[in-house]
């Protein structure tokens, strides 16, 4: 377990990049502005851009860039812890950014304390989220909280145990050395993460008051495609998630938007209709599509290089 933490403390900060040249000015400004101390590093993780994120990353001092090729979200992410140097790491996205200069203070705080390994923010929607993401960002990363998860004496944990997002995530990079992030994963390698931690005996915890602005705009072929990786990616972490699993969830959460969007937002109703459609579709074809041709797959998955052979 790390030590007390205090203004001293050192915290590399690894994200992982792809032409993020719109995002890095305001983020590595954000970083450079965190309280009581910045972080001592920030390492970008660099999926072989081709605009100017690198040339403007070598400019910014205590930044390193690590090109990689063969990029999955975990190999990316260990490729960084491994090249860290402080005792903590904080994990982002390259299209997050702190709300406030307190973000990374109380996000770390917690490590250590209660047998606490890793701890993640609460996300909120920029300006221009339709309402579907605003309605998942308020849902899933609540006001209230801190919220600590252990498995305890179940067998394993459930789904809602290992919900866990490295989109602004801490972690003992001990731990993170100890149990890193799997690399053959399409994506979620964040809760197999929490769930390995979680089954060999730690905590994690959600740290609302460490707040991080990010949402997407996908559109809808992409909102089917990250559906289907997204179950996919749950049926490979979690082997007996069934559809019926899914769906005994999904109808609440489902119904919860539905209303909300009536209340809410009435005039996208014929949009969340066409939303609702592409995600239903992409739940259904993340239950089957191991089963499907490769040529099929790559088609309908988001990361289509998951699925090419010489990976």
């Amino acid at each position: 377990m790390p030590p007390e933490k205090d203004d001293r403390y050192p915290v590399s900060v690894v994200i992982p990049v792809l032409n993020a040249e719109a995002y890095l000015p305001a983020l590595l400004l954000a970083l450079k502005r965190q309280v009581p101390r910045p972080p001592q590093e920030i390492i970008l993780v660099d999926s072989m851009s081709t605009d100017r994120t690198r040339e403007l990353a070598e400019v910014e001092a205590g930044v390193r860039v690590i090109p990689i090729q063969n990029f999955s979200h975990g190999r990316a992410r260990n490729v960084g812890v491994q090249a860290a140097s402080s005792p903590i790491i904080v994990l982002m996205t390259q299209d997050a950014v702190p709300r406030d200069t307190f973000w990374m203070a109380r996000l770390i705080e917690p490590l250590g304390h209660d047998n606490v390994v890793a701890t993640f923010s609460r996300q909120v929607p920029r300006s221009d989220a339709r309402p579907m993401e605003q309605f998942y960002l308020q849902t899933s990363f609540p006001v209230d909280g801190p919220v600590r998860r252990e498995q305890g004496s179940k067998q394993a944990p459930s789904l809602s145990d290992m919900f866990f997002s490295n989109v602004s995530a801490a972690f003992v990079r001990e731990t993170l050395l100890r149990h890193p992030f799997d690399e053959t994963l399409i994506m979620g390698e964040d809760q197999q993460f929490a769930r390995t931690v979680l089954s060999a005996g730690y905590a994690t915890l959600y740290q609302p008051d460490s707040v991080v602005i990010h949402s997407h705009r996908y559109p809808l072929r992409s909102v089917f495609r990250r559906y289907v990786d997204s179950v996919y990616a749950i049926r490979t972490i979690k082997t007996d998630h069934t559809v019926a699993d899914t769906a005994s969830t999904g109808v609440t959460y489902l119904m919860a938007e539905a209303w909300f969007i009536l209340r809410r937002h009435p005039l996208t109703i014929p949009y969340y209709a066409l939303h609702l459609c592409a995600k239903v579709a992409g739940v259904l074809a993340g239950h089957i599509l191991e089963r499907l041709p490769t040529c099929v797959t790559r088609h309908l998955s988001l990361h289509s290089y998951h699925w090419q052979s010489d990976r």
